[in-house]
């Protein structure tokens, strides 16, 4: 069969022949790969910077969604063990999570790893939010910021406010209640509409948060803040009297805040209740296309790239 395989941390990844699989074993899966993500952690992984990949040969890839040929049900999996990019994969019936039979494999591939990071920011990263709480979301027309509305919701929001800078976009945002547009300078933004937040997932970070934390400040309620990504900047100067001036709880989410065997519990959940959602728009590209297309990036303009075998 054939696999992506990294065999030297500067090239990236091959296309390569190998052996297929054994048999599995009772406590194992046997899987045709129908789609896997490039996710930024697989990219990352497959260039040797990633801590959970250190040596070669490396198969590329953490999840797929693949194709039981005995019984014809289709299963996402997630695994740091083994790589995704091939046509066949055994992996533990215990990481293979059923599917219906009417998703799209490859929107489905592409649309759970972002999924993951406001799933586990909520679930992990948050303590008791009320009931019905509401939920802002700062950079909502990103394809985690998009799902993030779902998870969201899912979770327990009885609103959701995305933040952006696209109106165009927000508008077409599935699940928002009310949207705000990010000025420019952001500190002209008007945050007055986002005051009763209960908890902000926040994929943008630096001014932007800055603003919109000094803009609840002498609120009477806990606000807990999540930072999940970095899209605009890497660094916020947060004054330090705005940390006293209302009950604020700020975290992190990542994979460094969480652990795997806690988002292989999660994904029991996650992964049913995503089935139902509008998923990410998917770009489908060869395996064997793989060398080419691997670091060509208008290709991301199409859609979540997923390589199919």
């Amino acid at each position: 069969m054939h696999i992506a395989q990294v065999q030297s941390w500067p090239e990236g990844p091959r296309y390569v022949t190998v052996d297929d699989p054994p048999a599995p074993s009772d406590n194992q899966i046997q899987l045709r790969v129908l789609a896997a993500g490039a996710h930024q952690v697989v990219r990352s992984r497959a260039s040797g910077a990633h801590y959970s990949a250190r040596q070669l040969p490396h198969t590329v890839g953490v999840d797929c969604v693949g194709k039981d040929e005995a019984t014809g049900k289709l299963y996402y999996v997630f695994t740091l063990q083994g790589g995704t990019f091939a046509e066949l994969i055994n992996v533990d019936k215990s990481i293979a999570y059923p599917l219906p039979d009417n998703v799209d494999p490859a929107s489905f591939a592409a649309s759970v790893n972002p999924a993951m990071s406001s799933w586990m920011a909520i679930t992990h990263r948050t303590t008791n939010l009320p009931k019905d709480f509401t939920a802002v979301i700062i950079g909502a027309t990103s394809a985690s910021g998009r799902l993030a509305v779902h998870s969201a919701k899912a979770l327990g929001a009885g609103k959701v406010i995305g933040i952006a800078r696209n109106a165009a976009a927000l508008e077409k945002v599935d699940g928002l209640d009310d949207y705000m547009i990010l000025n420019d300078p952001v500190a002209d933004t008007d945050f007055s509409k986002v005051r009763d937040c209960d908890l902000i997932l926040d994929y943008v970070y630096g001014d932007a948060t800055v603003h919109l934390l000094s803009s609840l400040s002498k609120v009477k309620k806990p606000v807990q803040y999540v930072e999940i990504g970095s899209l605009a900047q890497r660094t916020a100067e947060i004054p330090s009297n705005l940390l006293r001036s209302f009950d604020l709880t700020i975290r992190g989410a990542g994979a460094g805040s969480w652990s795997i065997p806690a988002l292989q519990k999660e994904l029991h959940t996650l992964v049913p209740t995503m089935a139902r959602w509008k998923l990410l728009a998917a770009n489908s590209v060869p395996l064997k296309d793989v060398e080419t297309a691997w670091n060509n990036k208008a290709l991301a303009g199409e859609g979540r790239v997923v390589f199919v075998p």
